[in-house]
């Protein structure tokens, strides 16, 4: 039996290095970034585009990104800067659950700001109280925003670390709708993506393809997979600029077991290479 592989990302690498992340200090990215790798300097960007192109250029040695939100869903931006930016991959992921607080001033609330992601999660609370959701860049810039502004009726809706940096009340805490919300983050730097070959047990693996146009083309790039038993985990649609009405699919599997695992996640992946128009291979890295 081979040897397991190093685990890529571990902590260790990452002493005194630059970790990029989207958004401010006090974001649930910046959060994830310290849960990584707690001895990294963590360098907060105001999107996700400018966190890419940081990473790209070398200015920061890795990114941790949201990729998905178990009761928000796929945060797709992630995926699509993914596959429109060269010389990356992915080297392992991090799974951080969340716990939404409301912050603010004493009085009635009014109106919410935080990210479109976090007021997706928070849907029901703030619909059941009547209070208006305003997207915000980011949860973190959120509440720095209401202890700046101090708006009557206003507040934010981030993390109860945010409310202690911004010296905020919490006025209610998890107030998500799904107790068990989770984001699901995975870390990005440059070089070239592990094939599944490389991989062991517990490891998964993200790629993006787009099919050929022809009936059964998506139903055939499923079966390189089911055909020998590696299982999916992600499966979803995107549309592409300027091809209306065609879509790109981004997939993520999981190794099971050790070298068959690998060898049958490998095989899937070569039948589908040489089925698909076009495809990439993000990367096969460490399961959380």
């Amino acid at each position: 039996m081979k040897a397991s592989p190093r685990n890529h990302g571990e902590a260790s690498d990452f002493v005194g290095k630059k970790v990029a992340y989207q958004g401010e200090p006090g974001a649930y990215s910046d959060e994830a970034v310290s849960a990584v790798f707690p001895d990294a300097q963590a360098v907060g960007f105001a999107t996700f585009r400018l966190t890419f192109d940081a990473l790209a250029m070398g200015a920061v040695d890795a990114a941790v990104l949201p990729v998905e939100n178990s009761s928000a869903g796929v945060v797709q931006e992630v995926s699509d800067l993914l596959w429109e930016k060269p010389g990356l991959r992915v080297i392992r992921e991090q799974v951080q659950p969340v716990r939404h607080c409301l912050l603010g001033w004493p009085g009635p609330v009014e109106r919410a700001l935080s990210h479109p992601q976090a007021l997706a999660q928070c849907d029901r609370y703030l619909h059941s109280r009547q209070i208006r959701p305003v997207a915000f860049h980011d949860t973190a810039g959120a509440a720095r925003a209401v202890a700046e502004q101090r708006q009557p009726g206003t507040a934010a809706i981030a993390s109860k670390a945010a409310a202690a940096r911004y010296s905020l009340y919490v006025l209610a805490e998890s107030i998500q709708d799904d107790s068990e919300n989770r984001t699901r983050f995975v870390v990005v730097e440059k070089g070239e993506p592990t094939r599944p070959r490389e991989g062991a047990r517990g490891w998964k693996g993200s790629i993006a393809f787009v099919t050929a146009h022809r009936p059964g083309s998506l139903a055939h790039a499923l079966d390189c997979f089911a055909r020998r038993g590696v299982n999916l985990t992600r499966l979803d649609s995107r549309p592409m600029i300027g091809r209306p009405f065609e879509y790109r699919f981004y997939l993520d599997f999981t190794i099971n077991g050790e070298e068959s695992s690998a060898a049958a996640a490998e095989a899937a992946l070569s039948d589908l290479e040489e089925a698909s128009a076009e495809i990439k291979l993000f990367g096969t890295y460490p399961g959380a």
